[in-house]
C-alpha cells in the first residue's frame, strides 16, 4: 500500500516501542479495487498499551481521543488515520452502538477479525512485512465479486450490516452469498433494523444512492424485504403497459435512478437529486386506478413524501418536494406544445427551490427509465427546453409589482398582499405593463 511518508515514521516510531502494526478495514480493500477515495485509514497497533501508543503518537502532534474504552486516537498532523488497539466486542442491547467493548492489545488476530462484517472488510495489511492477510478468503471474494460475511454468529450482532451490504453490493456491483443474504432476511423478519436510528439509515441510502448502480442496493433490500413502506408500495402497482412496458412502479423507479446516477454529477445538487429520482412517483400507489392511469400522482406524492422523516434538513426536503411536484410537466408541456407562458409560471414555481437544469434532468431520467423510449419523442422534448431556454432564459423575470406599489396605489388590507402580488406577478407574464396591472387589480377587488 502507498503510505506517505509522515505516517511511515509514525508507524517506526510505534515498532521501536514494541508495537506492531496493521492497516485494516475498507482502506485495504478499496486498495485492492483500486479505488482511489478521501478514506480514513484504520491502524490497528498490538502489543501497546493505550497509554504507550499516546506517548508514541504524541511525539509527533496533538493526539485527539475517543474515549479509551474504544481505544481510538487520531494524530492531528494525520487527520485522515484512525489508531487503535485490538478488541473484542459483546452484544450488550438492540441498538447498532450498543457493544461492550474489551481491549486487548495481546489479541490474536484470528480473533480480532471475527468483529468485522465482511470478508472483504477482513484484511489486513501488515505494514512491517509489506503484504496482505486474508484470514477469511477476502481476496477471493473480491475477485469473484461476492460479499459474504466473516461470521455468521457475529454478524447478526449489528443490524446496520444489513444495510451496508446493499450500499457496498450496489457500489462495487457485487452479488450477496447465499448464507449471507439468508442471514439478512431472518435480521429484517426478526425486526432488528427497527431499533436503527434514522440518521444512520439516512447515511447508508445516501450511499447507495451516490453508487454507479444504485438499483442493486434497493433490490436486495426488496429481495429481504427490508424496504420502507414507501417504496415497498411501488411493487405492488401496476402501469399502463402502452406507457410503461417496463411494468411495476418500482421496476420503473430502479431504472430511473441508474440512469440518474450516470448524469448526477451534472446537476447542481447531486445527492438531492438521486433522491428526488427514487422518491418521484411515491405517489402513484395511492392513485393509480385498475386500468393503471395515475392522475395526480405527483401531488400525492407530495402528500406521502411529508410522511417520509428520513430527510430532515429543510432545504433538501424542499428541494425533493418541488422535484416531486413538478417532474412531469416539462415533459407534459412540450408534447403538448405549450405557450411561453407556462414556462415561465413554472420557473416561477420552482425558483429558489430547484434549479431549471435539475428539473430538465429528472425529466429526462423519467422518461428513459422505460421499457421502450421513443427516440423522436425525447428529440422533440429538447429542441422544446432548448427553444424555450434561448428565447426566455432559465430564470423566472422580476416582478415589477411590489408591496410598496400596493401601499403607494392605495391598498391597505395588508392580510391580501400576498395573493394580490401572485395576481399581479400572472398578469405581468401576460404581457401587462405596471400601470395597466395596478388599474386591473384595483377594478376586480374594488368589486369584491
Amino acid at each position: 500500500m502507498e503510505i506517505c511518508s509522515l505516517a511511515k515514521s509514525v508507524f517506526n516510531d510505534i515498532s521501536n516501542a514494541g508495537g506492531y502494526v496493521y492497516i485494516v478495514g475498507g482502506s485495504v480493500r478499496d486498495d485492492i479495487l483500486n479505488i482511489h477515495t478521501e478514506h480514513d485509514i484504520d491502524v490497528e497497533v498490538y502489543h501497546l498499551s493505550y497509554q504507550q501508543l499516546y506517548d508514541v503518537l504524541s511525539k509527533h502532534g496533538t493526539v485527539n481521543t475517543f474515549g479509551q474504552s474504544f481505544a481510538i486516537m487520531q494524530l492531528s498532523i494525520l487527520p485522515h488515520y484512525d489508531f487503535a488497539l485490538p478488541r473484542k466486542e459483546k452484544k450488550s442491547g438492540e441498538k447498532h452502538q450498543d457493544f461492550d467493548i474489551i481491549i486487548d492489545p495481546d489479541l490474536p488476530i484470528e480473533k480480532a477479525i471475527l468483529r468485522r462484517d465482511l470478508t472483504m472488510n477482513a484484511l489486513m495489511y501488515d505494514y512491517h512485512q509489506d503484504k496482505i492477510i486474508d484470514l477469511c478468503g477476502g481476496m477471493n471474494d473480491i475477485k469473484e465479486k461476492v460479499i459474504r460475511c466473516v461470521s455468521l454468529q457475529t454478524f447478526g450482532e449489528d443490524p446496520l450490516r444489513v444495510l451496508r451490504i446493499a450500499q457496498f453490493a450496489a457500489r462495487f456491483d457485487m452479488s450477496i452469498d447465499l448464507e449471507t443474504k439468508q442471514l439478512c432476511y431472518q435480521m429484517v423478519k426478526d425486526g432488528m433494523l427497527d431499533h436503527l436510528s434514522k440518521e444512520r439509515i439516512y447515511e447508508e441510502y445516501c450511499k447507495i444512492l451516490m453508487s454507479p448502480k444504485p438499483s442493486i442496493g434497493f433490490y436486495f433490500l426488496k429481495e429481504i424485504k427490508a424496504l420502507p413502506s414507501f417504496l415497498e408500495n411501488l411493487t405492488m402497482t401496476h402501469q399502463r403497459l402502452d406507457y410503461h412496458p417496463e411494468g411495476d412502479v418500482f421496476t420503473h423507479t430502479m431504472l430511473v435512478i441508474d440512469v440518474a446516477a450516470l448524469c448526477k454529477q451534472k446537476t447542481d445538487q447531486p445527492l438531492s437529486f438521486m433522491w428526488s429520482c427514487l422518491l418521484h412517483d411515491i405517489g402513484k400507489p395511492l392513485v393509480t386506478t385498475s386500468e393503471g392511469h395515475a392522475p395526480g400522482h405527483n401531488e400525492s406524492g407530495v402528500d406521502i413524501f411529508k410522511q417520509v422523516d428520513l430527510i430532515t434538513s429543510k432545504k433538501q426536503r424542499q428541494y425533493i418536494q418541488t422535484m416531486i411536484m413538478y417532474h412531469m410537466h416539462l415533459m407534459n408541456m412540450a408534447r403538448n406544445h405549450s405557450r411561453d407562458i407556462s414556462y415561465l409560471r413554472l420557473l416561477k414555481k420552482i425558483e429558489g427551490k430547484v434549479s431549471l437544469n435539475d428539473l430538465i434532468y429528472i425529466s429526462c431520467c423519467d422518461k428513459l427509465g422505460r421499457g421502450k423510449v421513443v427516440q423522436s419523442q425525447y428529440n422533440d422534448f429538447l429542441e422544446f427546453i432548448r427553444d424555450k431556454k434561448e428565447r426566455l432564459g432559465e430564470k423566472a423575470p422580476l416582478a415589477i409589482i411590489n408591496g410598496y406599489d400596493l401601499i403607494g396605489a392605495g391598498w391597505t388590507e395588508e392580510k391580501i398582499f400576498k395573493d394580490v402580488l401572485e395576481e399581479a406577478y400572472d398578469l405581468q407574464l401576460q404581457g401587462l405593463n405596471r400601470e395597466k396591472i395596478l388599474r386591473s387589480l384595483k377594478k376586480k377587488y374594488d368589486k369584491r
